[in-house]
């Protein structure tokens, strides 16, 4: 096993709970990216936040704002991954905010920091051993990554089982042994899963972890073999229980290629048993073309799960991007649904493919939102995806669709819905709420959408006319998450961070903006905010923002993970951000 250092401020973990009453009040667990296996962000059991207290009455003393931020420095690499947020895990602390960050670390948070400068820092774990250091984006796909500035550690959200207690993470290595300090060959490079133990004295590895990913999948006689040298691990991982044969439950993670690395065998998902590493994985490739692409990136959105019909068996769904296609082997610009084997049992791809190829439309840079079973129709369960083309794509779980089209783009799209939702580019995945769905693609406004069956709407199960739009305009890849008490008016809220989506040398870094939106009765254009951060600014302001940014709502709180404003020209640390009620301050 590999080493790792520890460091307690001054307790550790003890057990996760789905939920327990605390002062009156139910507690609530974000355990997994977007808050759920069907990626809706949802959370339907927020009973302080309303819309008639998330916003800024100014001259009062109660009101909404920033309640603290980790110190400058205190988190030692960037934030990309949603912070998950669990309960009693830790005596003492009533909710821990765990975060993981691009230098391999991974920090437990007290999720009610009182009002002040500075969040509690409780625990800190480095995941690095003897001669490693996390991967560095100059030297990874073949020097070609400009995407992500200056380390490639932990990049995904990781998930966490309250069965067993554990938290499951994916690092990203490069190795400072002799030989790997100067252009460091792909051997220099790799990836581990981790499975932590989230108990009182140890934080330590469990079932067999660490262990570094690896594995081949043969397809139409060709053979690809996983290279961590030119692949991220960028999607959210996915846990989904009684996956495998034996009754346990799988993990599964997905991997691209990293951006401007040759080209060459890209996407690929992998499937392990969260209870034994020494068990060979699963492994799915989406394509066996030697140029073949096609990753598994859709801007950091998890795997999504679920049963395909009523009465049917749980698949895995995922979005792929550009590259070969031919329906058979070779899956780019797709929608794939595959067993929790990992074999495939379905797929839907644009008629459009080829010139999606041709122009860098990604189908898959947006994730896969999952439509409750039975909402829209009696009859389908539905998938909803998007895509750098615009289009908003509703495909039937069980029958997705496949593929009727030409290599001049001619033909039939034979999916459910099919229609353009925005002039931008759609980084982010929908999230929903009470038969709506609120979406947005780059540089333009948010958009709410009905739901429902026809005639209501017509084509169904999405009405293709906005029901609200907003003021705003969006950035880079903001996802929406929604918080409510159930269905109870006045309780709705859309919340949205927005920034530039820095990109070293493309794009500059940019202070985040956090909107509250009321999620429930807006009609029209100009839809307004019920709260921004530059409302307070001397008080709210958060730190810089980063692509694909989810915020987390929980437990009267919204905690926002951002770059170190004052983290130095690389900006290579990062920021938790925690938001909820104040009293006795005023902004005037």
């Amino acid at each position: 096993m590999r080493g790792h250092r520890f460091l307690l401020f001054p307790m550790l973990f003890l057990t996760l709970l789905t939920s327990n009453l605390l002062q009156g009040q139910t507690s609530t667990n974000v355990l997994t990216w977007h808050n759920n296996n069907w990626r809706d962000g949802e959370n339907n059991t927020e009973t302080i936040l309303t819309q008639s207290n998330v916003k800024l009455n100014k001259g009062s003393s109660n009101q909404f704002g920033k309640i603290c931020s980790t110190a400058a420095g205190a988190i030692d690499g960037q934030l990309y991954a949603q912070p998950l947020i669990a309960t009693g895990t830790i005596p003492g602390y009533n909710h821990v905010v765990y975060l993981v960050t691009q230098n391999d670390s991974i920090y437990a948070i007290d999720g009610d920091s009182a009002a002040g400068s500075s969040c509690t820092v409780i625990a800190k774990q480095s995941l690095l051993g003897l001669n490693q250091g996390p991967a560095k984006c100059g030297d990874i796909g073949g020097k070609q990554c400009g995407t992500i500035a200056p380390l490639v550690g932990i990049l995904s959200t990781p998930v966490i089982d309250t069965s067993t207690n554990t938290l499951y993470l994916v690092t990203e290595i490069e190795s400072t042994a002799s030989g790997c300090t100067t252009n460091p060959p792909p051997s220099c490079f790799s990836h581990w899963l981790h499975a932590l133990d989230l108990n009182l004295t140890t934080l330590t590895e469990k079932f067999s972890g660490p262990v570094q990913i690896a594995g081949s999948y043969t397809a139409g006689g060709n053979t690809v073999t996983f290279d961590s040298s030119t692949h991220i691990q960028r999607p959210a991982l996915l846990a989904v229980p009684n996956a495998l044969p034996n009754g346990h439950t799988a993990v599964y993670i997905g991997f691209s290629m990293m951006d401007g690395a040759p080209a060459g065998p890209n996407g690929f998902v992998f499937g392990y048993d969260a209870k034994d590493f020494t068990k060979a994985p699963y492994v799915f490739a989406t394509t066996t073309a030697s140029s073949g692409r096609a990753g598994v990136w859709q801007s950091g959105a998890g795997l999504a799960a679920a049963i395909d019909k009523t009465g049917g068996n749980t698949y895995v769904y995922f979005n792929t991007g550009d590259g070969t296609f031919d329906g058979v082997n070779n899956f780019a610009d797709s929608f794939v649904k595959l067993t929790t084997t990992l074999t495939l049992s379905g797929s839907f791809t644009p008629f459009t493919q080829a010139c999606m190829q041709s122009m860098d439309e990604d189908f898959g840079s947006g994730g896969v939102m999952l439509i409750p079973n039975g909402i829209g129709s009696t009859t389908v369960d539905f998938a909803v995806s998007s895509g750098k083309d615009g289009n908003i794509y509703v495909m039937d779980r069980a029958n997705p669709g496949g593929y009727n089209g030409t290599t001049s783009c001619t033909g039939t799209n034979n999916n459910v819905e099919t229609f353009q939702a925005s002039t931008g580019l759609f980084y982010s995945t929908a999230a929903y709420w009470d038969q709506n769905i609120y979406a947005v693609a780059n540089s333009t406004p948010l958009s709410k959408y009905k739901v429902a069956a026809a005639p209501t709407c017509n084509p169904a199960p999405i009405c293709t006319t906005p029901v609200a739009t907003t003021g705003p305009t969006f950035g880079y890849g903001p996802v929406p998450a929604i918080s409510s008490n159930g269905n109870t008016t006045g309780t709705a809220l859309l919340w949205v961070i927005n920034g530039s989506g820095w990109v070293p040398g493309k794009k500059s870094p940019a202070k985040a903006v956090i909107y509250a939106f009321d999620a429930q009765n807006p009609t029209g254009s100009g839809w307004t905010a019920l709260w921004n951060s530059n409302n307070c600014p001397t008080r709210d302001l958060p730190g810089y923002s980063s692509k694909f940014a989810v915020p987390t709502i929980a437990n009267g709180r919204m905690y926002a993970g951002t770059i170190d404003a004052n983290g130095g020209p690389s900006y290579q640390n990062g920021e938790l951000d925690v938001y909820g009620l104040l009293t006795n301050t005023t902004c005037n």
